[in-house]
């Protein structure tokens, strides 16, 4: 959730630019937005975060892919 209560379920990408100021666009069904304050982006990156530690490497994901495939055919 963003600072002013906003919700964050939305593709982000972050920029670093000089100074090391970070931003990050958001984009939604609805719009895109630009955040800049830093809690917000640390909570982006933090769900980044938990969500890279669940994911599986690439060699699992196709082997569950092609195990996925095998069963349904």
């Amino acid at each position: 959730m963003l600072s002013d209560g906003r919700l964050t379920r939305a593709a982000f990408t972050t920029v670093q630019v000089r100074r090391r100021r970070i931003a990050a666009y958001l984009d939604n069904q609805l719009q895109g937005q630009v955040a800049s304050d830093p809690d917000d982006i640390a909570a982006m990156m933090a769900a980044w975060e938990n969500v890279r530690g669940e994911a599986l490497s690439h060699r699992q994901s196709v082997d569950l892919i092609l195990e996925v495939a095998e069963s349904w055919s």
